[in-house]
């Protein structure tokens, strides 16, 4: 009796929080997953047996970088993902009957609760949140609402939005992967303090050149820049060490407010410097959580986007509170009941 999850592509950050869960869920459950996230990062953070299959059931928004959504594209691209998810409904009920599917995991498509099987939809928001601020979503939003409403149950996991049309909960606090502190590269010409700045997936307009005017930093990432790089900046490899412990090792982030990096931060008492999210509903919860917590530091959009960012500030390493993140734990929990429950 397998656990089938179906994990949105949009960025890293469902697939960050999935795989925190479902690398502990126990081996004598057969683990299938359906996402259209690199794979690499699945085999890379998942180690127990499971089987990948590269199929999306979700959209997201479409982005023409890190802080920007294209409402229109996003409207043409989920009415063709909903036109392709209804074609292929019994292919895809078939298909978990093949597959002896006892319990399926969501984060965030709606489409895979509605399949008849109990349902668990692991999230902080969904696309009903992030829809209902677009022009001309109505009819949208209220076909996800309905489908979000037939989850068996909602695991709220932290940093979350309301979302009223669950019509059953569990809160179980913020899933985060906990990083280890390590000694950064040796290539920091000689600087004292390190900065990782993480550029998602689209990329950030910063002016990379001017970084140079930080004395004393190093400031890492792991995508190239476009154009020249500034003197005190180091590209890693994905490679060079686990992304957590990343985090943990750097004195702060510079990068958007994600969920996954948030929790990252939180986890390891390491100070975030971001900026303001515009078409992000998501932002509102994380941006109230980082300002009561000592380590976020949130800048307006020009200042941010220019890098103009008081590294001054940036509190001593160890000296901003560290999170809890029972989330990961009580959600493996919670799922072996769910699995187990004839």
């Amino acid at each position: 009796m397998a656990v089938v999850a179906y994990i949105s592509g949009h960025g890293l950050g469902h697939s960050a929080r999935e795989v925190t869960i479902l690398r502990d869920l126990p081996p004598e459950i057969p683990l299938f997953v359906k996402t259209v996230a690199p794979e690499w990062f699945w085999r890379v953070e998942v180690k127990r047996p499971f089987t990948l299959i590269p199929e999306s059931f979700d959209v997201g928004c479409l982005q023409t970088d890190s802080m920007t959504v294209d409402i229109a594209a996003t409207r043409a691209a989920w009415e063709e993902q909903n036109q392709r998810n209804q074609v292929r409904r019994a292919d895809e009920i078939a298909w978990l009957r093949s597959v002896n599917a006892r319990l399926i995991l969501t984060d965030v498509a709606s489409f895979p609760l509605t399949l008849g099987l109990p349902s668990v939809c692991v999230a902080n928001f969904t696309w009903v949140d992030i829809y209902a601020e677009y022009v001309g979503f109505e009819g949208i939003v209220a076909q996800l609402e309905a489908e979000y409403a037939q989850a068996t149950l909602l695991l709220e996991a932290g940093l979350a939005l309301p979302m009223p049309y669950f019509p059953r909960r569990e809160s179980v606090g913020l899933v985060a992967r906990v990083g280890k502190r390590s000694p950064l590269a040796p290539d920091n010409g000689g600087n004292l303090r390190n900065a990782l700045i993480y550029a998602g997936s689209w990329g950030m307009p910063f002016p990379w050149v001017s970084l140079e005017r930080f004395v004393g930093w190093t400031f890492y990432t792991l995508t190239p820049p476009p154009g020249p790089w500034p003197r005190n900046l180091v590209v890693l490899s994905r490679e060079a060490m686990p992304h957590e412990d990343l985090v943990a090792s750097v004195d702060c982030v510079i990068s958007k407010a994600g969920y996954g990096l948030v929790g990252e931060c939180m986890a390891a008492g390491t100070p975030l410097i971001y900026g303001p999210r515009e078409g992000f509903a998501e932002f509102a919860a994380l941006d109230a959580a980082l300002q009561t917590w000592d380590g976020g530091m949130r800048l307006e959009s020009e200042a941010f986007l220019s890098a103009r960012w008081p590294l001054e500030g940036i509190p001593a390493k160890g000296s901003v509170s560290r999170l809890p993140t029972p989330g990961a734990a009580t959600t493996i929990a919670t799922l072996v009941k769910l699995w187990s429950t004839d």
